[in-house]
């Protein structure tokens, strides 16, 4: 479909879907996070880019992270440039482009301040997956845990139940950090823990940060070259720091801190931060744009001082009325889809199938986000959309 308007007919609302707990989980009895090197050294630096042997991430400096190196310091964030960037396009945080995300720069990587996989799928037109070439003959390195599951009991309906794993997406975030020259791996997980392994041997960089509740989305790991991390849970949406001996929880915001809300607290969805802005939508079915106010401080510590610039219920009347036939799951309407930027507009859906685009143009100068593009897919629409450099959207249902 095309980013300006549907192209068809709408579908009408196929029957209700079964209960979400019945899906991949059910059958998860181990989950084993896995890194692969390619035998004779085609591969070695654990993001699948050919090296030969030397680290390709490069600094032309940057400040002390004020710690004793164990953490994720990189000092000013304007002052390093670390990627090492395909010559395919533009990026996503490109100066040269007039608007928020070019469209072009849709298959390529994030930015290149810092050189790594930051959020699911990549980038802002969730289009980016790394750097080949993929081993041909791949071996395990590490494995975690080494037997059982990261498992924890958390509840659904009042009914307390025993998750394991790393889903929805189970994607980690990865990325080089120069100053120590060690490529990190961060990820959350249904032991309710958001961990923060050495790629190399998979041990612990900082300690496990114990967020509250099963983590069922992908981390995002800060573009910008902050030492911060973006991540929910089913308890409420975390900003920690990275460059202390251990992860510090700066700033949470809880489902109920806005108002109407539907659904449930869960925070599925991996933020996008784009120009000191933080993009989420929740399962509390709300879209949230909040600015961050990232700086580093006296001590060499980063900080922030966020504030909820914009929120907005993702669903309207017309939607709650086409579902007002599907039984207990007629306001079922929450955001567990990744958001989307591409150009001006931030596109999602939701739990309804309701496929929407918010003009972000004027924000910057104190404009209010308006609805541009409104699209009913008919059924569940929980997988994250992607454009691609033509500004076409691409989307799978539940059916």
């Amino acid at each position: 479909m095309y980013a300006d308007g549907p192209r068809r007919g709408l579908p009408t609302r196929s029957r209700l879907k079964v209960q979400r707990q019945q899906r991949s989980l059910a059958v998860v009895l181990l989950l084993s996070l896995v890194l692969f090197a390619c035998v004779e050294d085609k591969v070695t630096d654990g993001l699948g880019r050919s090296t030969g042997g030397q680290s390709s991430a490069a600094s032309d400096g940057g400040s002390d992270d004020g710690g004793d190196g164990s953490g994720d310091g990189e000092g000013d964030a304007g002052d390093t440039t670390t990627g090492s960037v395909p010559d395919g396009g533009p990026l996503a945080n490109d100066d040269g482009y007039d608007g928020w995300v070019d469209p072009a720069s849709a298959g390529n990587p994030w930015t290149a301040e810092v050189d790594g996989l930051l959020t699911f799928r990549g980038n802002p037109t969730r289009s980016y997956y790394g750097m080949g070439p993929v081993p041909e003959a791949p071996e395990i390195l590490w494995q975690l845990p080494p037997e059982g599951g990261f498992c924890g009991e958390s509840s659904v309906g009042g009914e307390a139940k025993t998750w394991c794993g790393t889903g929805w997406t189970g994607q980690p975030s990865v990325w080089e950090d120069p100053d120590s020259d060690r490529t990190w791996v961060a990820f959350g997980a249904y032991d309710k823990n958001v961990h923060f392994l050495d790629a190399d041997d998979g041990t612990d960089i900082l300690p496990p940060f114990d967020i509250g509740d099963i983590v069922k989305g992908s981390v995002t790991r800060d573009p910008d070259g902050f030492p911060l991390l973006y991540t929910g849970s089913r308890a409420d949406f975390h900003i920690l720091a990275t460059d202390r001996e251990a992860p510090e929880d700066l700033w949470s915001m809880d489902a109920e801190d806005v108002a109407p809300t539907l659904w449930n607290d869960d925070w599925d969805s991996s933020p996008l931060v784009i120009d000191d802005y933080l993009f989420e939508g929740g399962e509390n079915s709300q879209f949230f744009i909040i600015k961050l106010n990232r700086a580093m401080g006296d001590d060499g510590l980063v900080t922030v001082a966020p504030e909820i610039v914009f929120n907005a219920p993702g669903w309207d009347d017309e939607l709650l009325s086409d579902l007002s036939g599907s039984g207990s799951r007629g306001e079922d309407v929450s955001i567990e889809n990744s958001l989307v930027v591409v150009g001006d507009t931030v596109y999602f859906s939701n739990s309804g199938g309701l496929l929407q685009g918010w003009d972000i143009s004027g924000l910057k100068d104190g404009g209010t986000p308006e609805r541009v593009f409104r699209f009913w897919s008919g059924d569940d629409t929980d997988a994250s959309l992607v454009a691609d450099s033509e500004g076409m959207l691409y989307f799978g249902q539940e059916v």
